[in-house]
């Protein structure tokens, strides 16, 4: 598919379906933020939720925390019948583009070659210029019941100090009590 025609837009009622299919087709449950709190996120809200067109196509979709020193990718999904085709990268292009130099931040399992698909989105993520911040990063549960996942963080700024930045996720994504 040509990533030519990229593009990202607020996602309509009548695409919320579909992005919901390929959201939870891509993320595990312990993963996932529930749908019902990306799909009806307040406009006051720092959570957004941005669909990924491709000539006009909904065919994937963000979800972003913009905390004004930097931007936080929360999930980031293609359709799997689109994916391969430099979608993902166009969309990380038009994200950097966007954020005016401000540093993009988001969660990746640690890469395992026991898991092939943890190196490859590892090694996604840095071709399109992320760096692995070295310190360590456990997920808090999005909800009661959800395990803490063992994650590592990854920047297009490399020099992110740990604290104030995990402190930050924790308590306004997760809502976890610092």
């Amino acid at each position: 598919m040509s990533t030519t025609a990229i593009s990202l837009r607020a996602a309509s009622a009548i695409e919320l379906n579909k992005l919901e299919h390929i959201y939870l087709e891509a993320f595990p449950p312990e993963e996932r933020r529930p749908w019902e709190q990306i799909a009806a996120t307040p406009s006051d809200s720092l959570l957004r939720l941005h669909a990924i067109c491709c000539n006009g196509d909904a065919v994937g979709l963000i979800t972003t925390w913009d905390f004004g020193t930097f931007v936080y990718v929360e999930h980031l999904a293609v359709d799997i019948s689109c994916r391969g085709g430099g979608i993902g990268a166009a969309v990380l292009t038009c994200m950097k583009a966007g954020t005016a130099g401000r540093p993009l931040v988001l969660e990746v399992e640690p890469p395992c070659e026991l898991q092939p698909d943890t190196v490859r989105r590892v090694n996604f993520y840095k071709r399109n210029g992320f760096h692995m911040l070295p310190h360590d990063y456990v997920q808090p549960p999005y909800s009661a019941g959800l395990p803490e996942v063992e994650l590592k963080l990854m920047s297009t700024n490399p020099e992110m100090p740990p604290e104030p930045l995990i402190s930050l996720l924790h308590s306004k994504v997760y809502n976890k009590k610092i």
